[in-house]
């Protein structure tokens, strides 16, 4: 009995370890709400609060997540990016997805995903007015990138509400970027894992010795 209880402490000292030492994750939508977003730092990104045009993606977006605030790339002509800011230079994210529309036609965007500055993922998508769900599924990222596509075509009625606020151009509006941050383990944590594997094989050898008696 006593080696069967033993047993299963070792058993649960061990799980206990491995959980410790394995990467931790927090998942999270991020939704601009007031123009904030402190998980990341970012690039040529802005923050308006809707309605902006009535049938402008901007409002589209707002209406598809429900929300009121959406993020936009300022400038139009150069990429934008989001930066993971996190105590921990090493850790990662993985992008699940986000909600984006063009803010006033059409265009095919171009979206990466970097690792301390290296290119792991490269992909193109089509937006339009309506808003459509982006979901790349990239793992092991702490940045993505978004570049206005060269084919943009104004959807915006002649004379519309939408030259009031802006003139026609490829600007997006995105919205809800649904991501799980990933830390890696700090030093302490391997130095505990370590000793709780040490202690393991102590245990053992103690156990295997007083069998051979």
């Amino acid at each position: 009995m006593k080696i069967i209880r033993r047993t299963f402490a070792e058993i649960a000292l061990c799980g206990a370890m491995f959980s410790l030492a394995g990467n931790s994750a927090q998942a999270a939508v991020i939704t601009f709400e007031g123009g904030l977003a402190p998980v990341f730092t970012t690039s040529d990104v802005a923050y308006v609060a809707t309605p902006v045009a009535s049938g402008s993606g901007y409002d589209n977006v707002a209406a598809f997540t429900g929300s009121v605030w959406v993020a936009y790339d300022e400038n139009a002509v150069s990429p934008a990016s989001f930066f993971l800011n996190h105590v921990d230079s090493n850790a990662t994210f993985t992008l699940n997805s986000f909600v984006i529309a063009g803010a006033w036609g059409s265009q095919t965007l171009g979206i990466k995903g970097y690792n301390n500055g290296v290119q792991l993922f490269s992909t193109t998508h089509f937006v339009a007015l309506a808003a459509t769900v982006f979901s790349p599924g990239w793992a092991g990222i702490d940045q993505f990138e978004i570049t206005t596509g060269s084919d943009y075509m104004n959807l915006a009625p002649q004379g519309s509400v939408f030259d009031v606020f802006d003139s026609p151009a490829p600007h997006w509006a995105l919205d809800n970027v649904d991501m799980q941050v990933s830390a890696v383990p700090e030093p302490e944590t391997y130095a505990m894992m370590l000793a709780g594997l040490g202690l393991l094989g102590f245990a053992a050898r103690r156990r295997k010795a007083r069998q051979s008696v």
